[in-house]
């Protein structure tokens, strides 16, 4: 496959070869759907509680008894029935983990990278020309992309570009070895830095 290199303009610099392994799969909503459900169940911190019947204080003697009061019967004030009682199949701590194995990754990542490169969403820039923090910059570099909400990702040492982006509504740095299928997915554009895709691709080789 064949992307086209811009500037930090919007204009044509080259055109570079890809492997279409990586930008050339067909979609797979299940291998999709399964890897993104897992990221984002991961990040639940699962630690919602609500009190049953067990935690609730008091309740512990009979309110009346069994038969003759024309009532139903109640064995505790603490009942979910009642004003001030316990919480009835409410939620309780637990994990919401869920395993994906490092293929599955893997293949997720590599179908979310094609299906961009196919709708023409993934934009490959020869530079992003960033030498300190400067979030307009970033918003300049997306407006002449025409990319209002975008993934960037540079293989950087530093943090510049990731400072610059965060306070940025509808954008996100990410770096190329930390990259996951559900991020690329977030936003409708991806703008990757040559640098970048070829620790990409190196990623890939390496597992």
């Amino acid at each position: 496959m064949e992307l086209e290199v811009k500037n930090i303009e919007g204009k044509s610099v080259k055109k570079i070869q890809v492997p279409d392994n990586i930008y050339g799969l067909e979609m797979n909503e299940h291998v999709l759907h399964s890897a993104v459900k897992a990221y984002r169940a991961n990040r639940r911190q699962g630690t919602h509680c609500t009190k049953t019947i067990a935690f609730v204080s008091g309740g512990g003697k009979k309110p009346f008894k069994q038969k003759g009061t024309g009532n139903a019967r109640q064995g505790s004030t603490r009942s979910g029935l009642n004003p001030g009682g316990a919480t009835l199949f409410g939620p309780r701590p637990r994990s919401y983990r869920e395993s994906t194995n490092r293929k599955m990754k893997q293949l997720a990542l590599k179908v979310a990278l094609s299906d961009k490169a196919r709708h023409g969403s993934l934009i490959v820039v020869d530079d992003f020309a960033l030498a300190k923090y400067n979030t307009k910059h970033v918003v300049g570099i997306m407006g002449k992309l025409g990319t209002p909400r975008a993934t960037l990702l540079d293989e950087r040492k530093d943090d510049v570009l990731y400072k610059s982006t965060r306070n940025i509504h509808g954008a996100q740095c990410v770096s190329p070895t930390e990259i996951t299928a559900e991020q690329v997915l977030r936003f409708e554009n991806l703008i990757i830095s040559e640098t970048a895709l070829n620790a990409l691709q190196q990623r890939f080789e390496e597992k």
